[in-house]
């Protein structure tokens, strides 16, 4: 079975002055193969349309990815990575207008991950902060050093994932998730006006909330405020929703019980993805 292909054919080998490797300049997508279908395909599609034209990126045709991926000969439960760089070019940060992009289709097995994340995870604070920058907000580009820096902060196999703040300590992401908090009767999420990931998956929690008629916050969240919400979840388009058991904050902990809103929401979401 092929597994990567660059611009449509069967490549492993990336051109050193392409801009990707250079500079991070392009974007990705990561999505779920299962139940014979590409999970929210049409969502990924918008987002990546949208952050070509954010980066002034020519935007690859959706029919040469579905192209691509036929070719890859998918098995269920198979994760779909797309990538787009702004393509070679020579020295320096400045780029020609209408040079060709590189793009890159890939296929991986899904990650085994242990069932009883689905019961919560224990995670941590990561003390590397996220980078503001609004113009880069809301896109997934190939520059993940924050994240690459965040989630090696941490070894031990029983922390599943580490929370992010942005330079006022307010809570943003985890270092490869979107999380949302539950306080009494309505969900709280990150406002990621000047820095993070609009995760495809966040966006179906807060459609699934609004369709269940729960109240959802878009807002800052303070370090304070999100230890002492009732609940945390995290979402991503291969683990869908895993509940938060545990924070460890330095030599401290808090601890969280599932609330009755994520199974809801989990019952809608896993509806969603089987039609």
């Amino acid at each position: 079975m092929t597994n990567v292909l660059i611009n449509g054919f069967e490549e492993t080998s990336i051109d050193v002055r392409d801009r990707g490797f250079q500079y991070g300049d392009g974007l990705f997508e990561t999505i779920s193969y299962t139940n014979k279908k590409l999970q929210f395909w049409d969502e990924h599609m918008q987002r990546l349309r949208n952050s070509c034209n954010r980066l002034s990126l020519a935007c690859v045709d959706e029919s040469l990815w579905l192209e691509d991926i036929d070719k890859l000969e998918l098995d269920d439960n198979s994760v779909v990575k797309l990538m787009i760089s702004r393509g070679v070019s020579g020295r320096g940060y400045i780029y020609a207008e209408g040079d060709s992009v590189t793009r890159v289709t890939a296929s991986f097995a899904m990650p085994d991950y242990p069932e009883e994340h689905r019961q919560g995870i224990t995670t941590t604070i990561c003390k590397t902060p996220i980078s503001i920058n609004a113009a880069l907000a809301g896109m997934k580009h190939l520059n993940r050093l924050d994240n690459v820096l965040a989630r090696n902060e941490w070894n031990d196999s029983d922390i599943t994932e580490g929370f992010m703040f942005d330079s006022h300590d307010h809570v943003i992401e985890g270092t490869m998730s979107n999380v949302f908090c539950v306080m009494g009767d309505e969900l709280y999420t990150p406002l990621l006006e000047r820095c993070g990931v609009e995760g495809v998956m966040r966006q179906q929690v807060i459609n699934i909330a609004a369709e269940l008629k729960i109240p959802v916050n878009i807002v800052d969240i303070s370090k304070q405020n999100f230890l002492q919400m009732d609940a945390v979840f995290v979402t991503n388009s291969l683990i869908g929703i895993w509940p938060v058991k545990k924070i460890i904050d330095d030599e401290d902990s808090v601890d969280f019980k599932q609330h009755k809103m994520l199974d809801d929401i989990n019952h809608k979401l896993i509806q969603l993805m089987s039609i």
